[in-house]
């Protein structure tokens, strides 16, 4: 947050919220259980954004997929250890 990626105030305060939005996905994902379910060889938070990477770029999801993954119910359960 102390590399002025911008001069422009509203874009400042837009990349500020994107990167809290992004925070809270990782946490999410850390801590929530589907990431026991989906990467067991998960070990750290580098490991984690590596993993998520790649899964952004080799994704490929056609309309009838997306419409599948909508219809579908997902519980998220935190980890309380």
């Amino acid at each position: 947050m102390e590399h002025p990626y911008t001069s422009n105030e509203s874009a400042a305060k837009i990349f500020y919220f994107l990167l809290q939005i992004a925070h809270m996905i990782i946490q999410l994902i850390y801590k929530g259980s589907l990431l026991r379910a989906a990467l067991i060889q998960v070990t750290s938070m580098k490991m984690l954004a590596f993993f998520l990477l790649e899964a952004w770029r080799n994704a490929f999801i056609t309309k009838n997929n997306l419409e599948l993954i909508k219809m579908k119910k997902i519980q998220i359960r935190f980890d309380t250890s």
